[in-house]
């Protein structure tokens, strides 16, 4: 996603997809660099501001045009709420797509078996997509408001309180699926959160699951006999909010 923003603009900025990722890292770094996140911010607003104002002057088929012309209750978006929502798309777009791809790679890689079947057999990649972002939740938190007093669970939870909601443990719930420690691409398809629920679900997991869907394609095509360099580093993923391998050292051919 975060590669095709940059590159198809024609005022794209030096590095496309490396300047992408490189702001978009910037701006969830918010709690730990703050410096930098506002630095990150203040780039791609000025990135973005001619691009708007083109889009103004001449809207043509593309999000930020959709953006320029929409209304709200008879009045547009002002600049800076067009610069508001971009700049969440962004890093929506690029952190948990690397990282879901990552996560794909590095369960295949780690069983040669099920690598061997979806080689054999592509109709299996829809199925191990799913069970991959299940099994190794790229995102395992998110956070909502409640809307009014409840209970769950027996844990009283006022109207107002910050929930911490634990989408990673909620795709292991053994009440849900058998053996869900295990990754398994032939499992009973059934409905993970990865993607959350409700009128807040991923508004680009349909764009995730095609990126995904074509860059393992892409890979297995190009790169006959893909497996773990067993002299490589030892591979693992890593992360408390974020998670995906740090790197992937492999063999083909």
């Amino acid at each position: 996603m975060s590669s095709r923003c940059c590159a198809t603009e024609r005022r794209s900025p030096p590095g496309r997809s490396s300047t992408c990722q490189r702001w978009s890292i910037g701006i969830l770094n918010i709690l730990s660099k703050r410096d930098q996140a506002i630095a990150a911010s203040a780039e791609i607003k000025e990135y973005l501001a001619g691009i708007l104002a083109e889009r103004r002057r001449e809207p043509r088929e593309d999000l930020i045009s959709g953006l320029a012309q929409a209304e709200l209750d008879g009045e547009r978006l002002t600049d800076e709420e067009i610069f508001s929502f971009l700049r969440l798309l962004l890093p929506a777009g690029v952190e948990t797509t690397y990282r879901s791809t990552g996560n794909l790679l590095f369960s295949l890689l780690s069983r040669p078996d099920q690598l061997e079947a979806v080689r054999a057999d592509r109709s299996l990649i829809p199925q191990a997509l799913e069970e991959a972002v299940r099994f190794e939740t790229p995102l395992l938190n998110i956070t909502r408001l409640a809307t009014r007093d409840t209970v769950l669970s027996g844990v009283e939870i006022p109207a107002g309180s910050t929930v911490l909601i634990m989408l990673a443990a909620a795709n292991r719930d053994e009440t849900r699926w058998p053996e869900p420690d295990q990754f398994d691409i032939f499992r009973e398809p059934r409905l993970h959160i990865s993607y959350g629920q409700g009128p807040h679900i991923c508004l680009g997991m349909h764009l995730a699951r095609a990126e995904m869907r074509i860059a393992l394609n892409l890979l297995l095509d190009r790169l006959p006999g893909l497996r773990l360099d067993p002299d490589g580093d030892d591979p693992h993923i890593r992360g408390q909010v974020f998670r995906s391998p740090t790197s992937l050292p492999v063999l083909f051919g």
